[in-house]
């Protein structure tokens, strides 16, 4: 059932007094939801998923109190990313793919960047870097990703470059590093993510991102 704006952003709970900070120009949630529904009209919004794809809505529209319904559990933050992880085929990937979009419209026709970020699949990435390796006129360079927002997708699912170095761990510590916003999608846990590439990122994370297990059936199945 197609909800308004102002019932799906809304919070479960009295919300904080609200933040002022000038610095951020707001997309307003009517603008946002009519371009989400032109973009994805067959997007499935349920019950069991609502919590934590308001919840990403919220984040994105920079409200302060985003996280009123209580999903996610480290310490919530606008100045952190987004860690969204859980089981296979729930509709993370399509989400993060569609509010791309919709960003994309957003940056063409009002110049604004609130909801604009470059993204890349972790295996596209490593597969853009060896193609580098053997292509001495190829312009990548993982470097160019230690800037700017940032979405990665399957995090985890990728191999180790050479079997031996793993890419993307060295490219979340620079991005932590340089306190700069990533938004990330997996079917690992944050132990697994840690376990995958070194307690050197996994204490980071809870710094870095707001953690947030999306569960439910898969729409693949």
């Amino acid at each position: 059932m197609i909800k308004s704006a102002s019932e799906i952003l809304s919070p479960v709970i009295s919300p904080p007094a609200k933040v002022a900070n000038n610095n951020r120009k707001e997309i307003s949630k009517q603008f946002f939801w009519r371009l989400f529904q032109k973009t994805a009209p067959g997007f499935k919004i349920k019950k069991e998923n609502e919590a934590v794809i308001f919840t990403i809505f919220r984040y994105f529209l920079l409200q302060p109190d985003f996280n009123a319904y209580g999903t996610i559990k480290n310490k919530a933050s606008l100045d952190k990313g987004l860690l969204v992880y859980g089981d296979y085929g729930v509709g993370k990937s399509t989400l993060f793919d569609v509010i791309h979009e919709v960003g994309k419209v957003i940056l063409k026709q009002k110049g604004n960047t609130q909801l604009w970020f470059p993204r890349i699949s972790t295996v596209h990435l490593l597969t853009l870097f060896y193609q580098s390796q053997k292509d001495n006129t190829s312009n990548f360079k993982l470097e160019s990703y230690y800037r700017g927002k940032l979405y990665l997708d399957d995090l985890g699912i990728e191999d180790k470059a050479y079997n031996r170095e793993e890419i993307i761990g060295k490219l979340l510590f620079e991005r932590h590093r340089r306190k700069l916003k990533t938004y990330v999608t997996t079917n690992e846990n944050p132990s697994a993510i840690a376990a995958r590439y070194g307690n050197h990122i996994g204490d980071r994370l809870p710094e870095m991102f707001n953690i947030i297990k999306w569960e439910g059936e898969s729409w693949r199945e």
